[in-house]
């Protein structure tokens, strides 16, 4: 064999050892690494250890059950899977920082009325809440909350049958807009409320009530919620879901001082930064407590009967009407013909 053929010959003889080298060294990695996943989901690694920083938290306080509950609510479980969801068994509680008593607040109150039409002295109702009345007939009202920035506007729409003449109510969307446009004037306008939920509807007066209008044509009022956006990717409810503590009524007029006939702004900023670590009950015993019933009826929706059909189950927080130092989370029950009910989420052992 000459020295040509000889050097073809190891040549191939190395290329063909390098290839099965090769193949042989993909099979054993691909076999360590099935290993390897499948010691890791026989043995997972333990959930990392609650923090507990704030230590044991005081209870969510829930609203007074509505008087207008069935005696006695049963339910029954009807989700897609058949089953409870499997859902975290840790959660994250934020700090809700209150605001305090300054100097300037009086001032600031004063500004932020004038801003939004209400000028002159205010009634003091307690020593931090004002009200201010606007000039023109019918008189509208602004109660405004120093310290917290908290309001209400109402505009006594039932007593004035011109609105109906101006049946030109804003468009949901254009509602959605103009509401936050008021907050911003407000200087309440904050990025979790530019960035969340919006929800507008059309209304009708049925006698001294405002009902559902079926459509654009027939609707004399339109009405606006903003909601927060969520926090790691759950809803932040409040005491009825299908209404924000941020809502407007919003009519056809043209005139400001008419345009919003109705405005309730309660917030209370989170300190995403200040968290901690906390552990949850299981889907299941939340369901014992539920149907024991333990939970809160946040929307009985169309249930008169008291018979319950329940279809999701998931994880929220709870934002209340009255201030709260922790942002909590809550599981949330929600069912046919509009049905929410609460529970609070951090495990008993946790809170006071």
């Amino acid at each position: 064999m000459n020295s040509l053929a000889q050097a073809a010959y190891y040549t191939r003889t190395i290329i063909k050892l390098s290839a099965i080298g090769l193949v042989l060294f993909f099979v054993i990695k691909f076999s360590i690494n099935l290993g390897i996943a499948y010691w890791k989901q026989k043995n997972p690694p333990p959930p990392p250890a609650p923090e507990i920083r704030f230590g044991n938290l005081p209870k969510i306080a829930f609203p007074a059950p509505s008087d207008k509950l069935p005696a006695s609510l049963t339910y029954s479980l009807e989700t897609i899977e058949g089953i409870l969801p499997n859902l975290p068994t840790l959660g994250k509680v934020y700090f809700v920082p209150q605001p305090g008593p300054s100097l300037l607040a009086s001032d600031r109150a004063k500004q932020k009325a004038g801003n939004l039409g209400f000028s002159g002295e205010p009634v003091l109702l307690t020593q931090t809440k004002y009200r201010f009345t606007s000039r023109a007939e019918p008189v509208a009202t602004f109660e405004l909350d120093i310290i917290s920035g908290n309001f209400k506007l109402s505009y006594p729409y039932l007593s004035d049958p011109t609105l109906l003449q101006n049946p030109n109510v804003p468009q949901l969307s254009q509602a959605i807009a103009e509401a936050r446009s008021y907050l911003a004037a407000a200087g309440a306008l904050t990025d979790e409320i530019r960035d969340g939920r919006g929800e507008a509807n059309y209304l009708k007066l049925d006698g001294q009530n405002l009902v559902p209008a079926l459509s654009f044509s027939e609707a004399q009022f339109t009405s606006v919620n903003l909601f927060r956006k969520d926090l790691d990717t759950w809803p932040i409810l409040s005491p009825n879901p299908k209404k924000s503590l941020i809502h407007f009524l919003f009519s056809g007029s043209g005139e400001q001082r008419r345009r919003i006939v109705e405005a309730n702004f309660t917030y209370g900023p989170i300190d995403r930064q200040i968290s901690s670590t906390y552990p949850l009950k299981t889907s299941a015993q939340a369901w014992q407590e539920i149907q024991a019933g333990q939970g809160f009826v946040a929307n009985l929706g169309q249930n008169e009967n008291g018979k319950i059909t329940i279809r999701k189950a998931y994880l929220a927080y709870f934002d209340s009407e009255e201030p709260q130092k922790f942002l909590q989370p809550i599981f949330v029950f929600e069912g046919d013909r509009n049905f929410f009910a609460y529970i609070t989420a951090v495990d008993s052992q946790y809170t006071d």
